[in-house]
């Protein structure tokens, strides 16, 4: 019976073609990008996909957030990496 490792653990393994070890990336991952004051990047993360989101409201909800631009990166797994932006209504607090 094979060993069971968590997904958050990457195997690492030889490729026939070129010799060189790669690592198996996990499904997706997700971070909150903050520009504080759009100039002084803070990352937060790694989150699961719905948490940026909310910690993306949290932030704006507070009282030093007005001038802060944020972003949601994603990585997937062949290592896309993508950056976006939040629509104005996404941000509003959820009642």
């Amino acid at each position: 019976m094979g060993s069971v490792r968590p997904p958050m653990y990457a195997e690492r393994h030889m490729t026939p073609t070129n010799g060189a070890e790669t690592m198996d990336r996990p499904p997706a991952r997700y971070w909150l990008l903050i520009m504080e004051g759009d100039l002084e990047p803070c990352v937060i993360g790694p989150l699961d996909e719905p948490d940026v989101l909310v910690r993306a409201r949290l932030h704006r909800a507070s009282d030093c957030s007005a001038g802060d631009g944020l972003y949601a990166i994603s990585l997937d797994a062949e290592g896309n990496l993508r950056v976006e932006t939040f629509a104005y209504a996404e941000l509003e607090p959820q009642e």
